[in-house]
């Protein structure tokens, strides 16, 4: 079996066909746990959960006798009359012989129980107080993401490190934890890891944010931003759940290691962190004041910075709030980002975006196409068949 890791270090191959990577740090920041170690703990845990509707994620949370509790998102099991398969990080599958979905209507977190019975021994992962989990707080998020044409059992287990960038109170399905990372579709339902390899969330959605084309339709964009619901939530659902907290693994101890700071940023790590906070938050001209400020320390790595900035200018331009004396449009902050990595997808795929806005329908086209090749060669099913969706609608 081979895990992929998701790198800080080497930000031209991760990007190459793939959403917005984490950051820009020119060497990595010290972590409680090594990337690797944090995989050899996540992969034991965590289980890929697959029907004929398609591929899901889930981790181990609880045993009782040969009976194993997983714990995943409620629209990965979220069907009633479908039969749903376990498959553990040894290859072995097993019929889901109950399901407890947590979530009976929207305003209930996107979270299902699923149990199993084997008479294998699989670890049962650690759980911490996602209270703790704070901006800045280093997480990894693993799962089985179906790309590069795998799909199903075929599915290989992915590490993708990030950083919080926010933690609303309140957002649907509760979805409250919020990160920048880069995930795909089959990792929903994953368990999002601390610096100590311990749970405190479940990953479960891709966030989008939206740009107005020359028509007035309002399209989503690529950005980067992902969440999961926090573990706490869980702990509050445990009755629903019908277990008790005496069957978690629970360790509530901080981490040896504390968040990134942003008070006073020194670095382009820093300066480029905050600026996605504040993206985060829909604070768009001031995360672009950051995000120069990381430029001016003239990083290596600038792709993902670029991208970022070009987002922020389509959330000023979506909100209908130009200001040429403070900002120029997307267009020349994608185009930047193409050229300092030209397999970026997502930079095309929003810059044919900022060239519907500007009725520019060759260009926009062209950029779709371009985007659904990179979508294509890198397993982005759903987003591939997006972007021939928008040529389409153009053409």
């Amino acid at each position: 079996m081979n895990i992929n890791f998701s790198r800080f270090d080497t930000l031209s191959t991760l990007l190459a066909g793939t959403t917005a990577a984490l950051t820009i740090v020119i060497s990595q920041p010290a972590i409680a746990k090594t990337p690797q170690q944090v995989a050899s703990i996540a992969g034991p845990l965590t289980v890929q959960i697959n029907s004929s509707l398609g591929d899901g994620s889930g981790v181990i949370i609880a045993k009782n006798g040969k009976t194993y509790t997983v714990l995943t998102v409620n629209h990965v099991v979220e069907k009633a009359d479908v039969k749903y398969t376990v498959r553990t990080s040894i290859g072995k599958n097993y019929q889901a012989t109950a399901v407890t979905r947590l979530q009976t209507a929207t305003t209930d977190p996107d979270l299902a129980v699923v149990k199993f019975e084997s008479p294998e021994e699989y670890p049962v992962a650690t759980i911490a107080d996602s209270d703790l989990a704070v901006i800045g707080t280093q997480i990894f998020v693993y799962g089985y993401p179906a790309t590069g044409g795998l799909f199903g059992a075929e599915r290989e287990p992915e590490l993708s490190p990030g950083l919080v960038t926010s933690r609303p109170r309140n957002r649907p399905e509760g979805y409250t934890l919020r990160y920048q990372a880069v995930t795909w579709s089959g990792m929903s339902g994953g368990p999002v890891f601390d610096s100590e390899g311990r749970v405190i969330g479940l990953h479960g959605q891709g966030e989008f944010g939206f740009a107005q084309t020359s028509s007035g339709e309002v399209a989503p964009i690529k950005t980067g931003f992902n969440a999961a619901v926090p573990i706490n939530t869980f702990i509050g659902k445990l009755v629903a759940a019908g277990m008790n907290k005496s069957e978690l693994k629970v360790d509530n101890t901080p981490a040896t290691i504390g968040p990134v700071s942003t008070v006073n940023p020194q670095d382009a790590q820093a300066y480029y962190f905050r600026g996605l906070s504040r993206l985060d938050r829909g604070d768009a001209w001031e995360a672009i004041a950051d995000f120069n400020k990381a430029l001016a320390f003239k990083p290596k790595n600038t792709p993902e910075l670029y991208f970022n900035i070009g987002n922020a200018r389509t959330f000023i331009t979506a909100a209908l709030l130009p200001d040429t004396t403070r900002g120029q449009d997307p267009i020349q902050a994608y185009t930047q980002a193409i050229a300092a990595n030209p397999g970026f997808a997502d930079a095309y795929y929003n810059r044919a975006l900022a060239y519907l806005a500007t009725e520019d329908k060759p260009k926009a086209i062209a950029d779709f196409q371009k985007a659904a090749e990179l979508y294509k060669q890198g397993g982005r099913t759903s987003a591939y068949q997006d972007a021939l969706n928008r040529i389409k609608q153009v053409q």
